[in-house]
């Protein structure tokens, strides 16, 4: 049943402003309006987009006079978005806060209109994974009486039945032993189809422990050819709100897949784990195990060639340390908790959507740490270094890229981070009584300041940032403090890289006092899958670099 606002109508044909409260002018429009009817060859009336034959016609202004329609009408045409939406289908936002949206007798006028168009724009919004549409549609008033609910959330139900049942279908597809791409398993497993779910009213609450269980099932059809996506696919279970028992069972099978995993490695040769990673590569001809002995030979030719002049042209780190740092210090506590949590899934977000995107130089953890810890920069006893590096910690953003206006000479006693990833890198700082970071979007570089003492550098990368997700608790002795921006998948090994791969740089405060450089350091993969640090530069003058444990 197509909207129509008379309001709209009656001005295009007038050609101007009609007062609807004055009946002898309505009369005078539609006499005329009649009149081009039945002078037209079709007998119809045609004004823009709108086409009425007398019947239609004379019905149109009989609906007008009568009731509140023409006072619904008219609150209609005050709220742009709902008129928009109401004439063309399409959302764009938020309707008006209006008590009349309330009211029984509005919501039974405005049903059999509102019904078609909200349930093909939720379908279209599922079926096409548009996350916006979806949380705006049902975020809005509830525009639909009860038995138009029960027609709207029926049409939903199927759907995603249907989906239910594909996925189903490509289990049984993957358990034959049958192939097929993640690329194709990925639109019935993703983060936007899950936030798509978890926005659907409690009505659907079975059908996500329902689609809970299909994920999960999934998830085990492949895992043994496809260890990564087989587990993501559980992981995802994990932000489904569902019931408590698919939760149980998505926690019970994760335990008993990484059992598997282990297994598997432990009974399979250096080589057959080679050839079975580049199994769709090799030629037919060969085996797993003879096309891994070859790719190992090879690979070991690359890499001793590489090191040989690694060796001779770089400065090395020591052997990773088992000394902890900074363990009674202000920031110890602090940014332990904050890696805990950067390390796991654990956040929930209030907002259905992230702020802005940070952009290179930003600071996106440290004033929050900063501020709960309430101690001041400590500054070094060299009043020529620290004037660097203070005016650097007190600048807007803390990593100043080499498009800054600041940057025309590159700023000294720092590290230079070169992002050499598709994805963003957040480089963090803990000194003994300070913590700052630096968001480095891909492919840029920004400078983050090192001070006259023990700093120790972390590197988180992920994608899909959400600057408005929470950890799940604050700190124990530091209630103020939560930690506040997440990336919602990991990216490659970066978890791991996050844990284990952390630099700690000791500065010579007699050579630092006079010297102007900087320490040029690429963030990069060794192939496919791992993250790692490579210094640019074989000057390792005024430097005692650590791999931290």
């Amino acid at each position: 049943m197509k909207y129509v606002n008379p309001l709209s109508f009656l001005e295009a044909v007038h050609g101007g402003p009609v007062d609807t409260g004055n009946s002898a002018a309505l009369s005078l429009l539609r006499k005329k309006m009649l009149a081009e009817l039945e002078l037209s060859d079709d007998k119809q009336l045609k004004v823009n987009d709108w086409v009425f034959n007398k019947h239609q016609l004379l019905q149109f202004f009989d609906q007008l006079s009568a009731g509140n329609e023409l006072r619904y009408h008219a609150q209609i045409a005050a709220d742009p978005v709902l008129l928009h939406f109401l004439e063309t289908g399409d959302i764009t936002g938020r309707f008006a806060n209006n008590p009349l949206y309330e009211e029984h007798a509005f919501l039974k006028f405005i049903s059999p209109y509102y019904e078609p168009l909200f349930t093909n724009a939720v379908l279209d919004s599922l079926k096409h994974q548009r996350l916006q549409n979806t949380s705006h549609l049902f975020a809005n008033p509830w525009l639909l009486d009860g038995e138009h609910t029960t027609t709207s959330y029926g049409r939903i139900f199927r759907y995603l039945r249907v989906l239910e049942e594909q996925v189903k279908i490509v289990i049984t597809k993957l358990r034959a032993a049958e192939v097929i791409p993640w690329k194709e398993l990925s639109v019935f497993a993703n983060i936007t189809l899950i936030q798509q779910l978890n926005v659907l009213p409690r009505e659907f609450h079975e059908f996500r422990s329902d689609y809970g269980i299909c994920l999960i099932n999934l998830g085990l059809a492949t895992y043994r050819d496809d260890f990564k996506n087989g587990m993501s696919a559980l992981e995802l279970v994990g932000k489904l709100h569902t019931t408590t028992y698919v939760q149980e069972e998505k926690e019970r099978w994760r335990l008993k897949m990484k059992g598997y995993r282990k297994e598997q490695r432990a009974n399979r040769s250096l080589a057959q784990w080679v050839g079975h990673f580049i199994g769709p590569l090799k030629p037919r001809w060969i085996s797993e195990e003879g096309a891994g002995t070859l790719i190992l030979l090879i690979s070991a030719l690359v890499f001793f060639s590489m090191m040989s002049r690694i060796i001779t042209k770089k400065p090395q780190p020591k052997a990773t340390t088992e000394v902890v740092y900074f363990t009674h210090d202000p920031t110890y506590q602090p940014v332990k908790y904050l890696l805990a949590n950067l390390q796991m899934d654990a956040a929930y977000t209030l907002n259905k959507y992230a702020g802005k995107m940070p952009e290179t130089g930003d600071d996106v953890y440290g004033p929050d740490l900063m501020a709960a810890l309430k101690v001041p920069f400590r500054k070094t006893t060299d009043t020529t270094v620290s004037e660097t590096a203070e005016e650097q910690l007190t600048d807007s953003k803390p990593g100043g890229t080499e498009s800054t206006p600041k940057a025309k000479s590159a700023p000294r006693q720092s590290l230079h981070l070169y992002n050499r990833l598709i994805a963003p890198a957040i480089a963090m700082i803990q000194t003994p009584d300070s913590f700052y970071s630096c968001y480095i979007a891909p492919g840029d570089s920004a400078f983050v300041p090192l001070q006259l003492t023990i700093n120790q550098l972390y590197v988180y990368v992920g994608q899909n940032w959400d600057g408005s997700m929470e950890a799940r608790g604050a700190m124990d002795d530091i209630r103020a403090y939560r930690v506040k921006g997440f990336f919602i998948l990991p990216y490659k090994n970066s978890k791991d890289f996050l844990k284990e791969s952390s630099l700690i740089f000791k500065l010579d405060p007699n050579y630092w006092a006079t010297s102007n450089r900087n320490i040029p350091i690429e963030i990069g993969l060794t192939d496919s899958t791992s993250l790692h640090f490579n210094l640019l530069e074989n000057n390792a003058a005024g430097i005692e670099l650590e791999i931290a444990n």
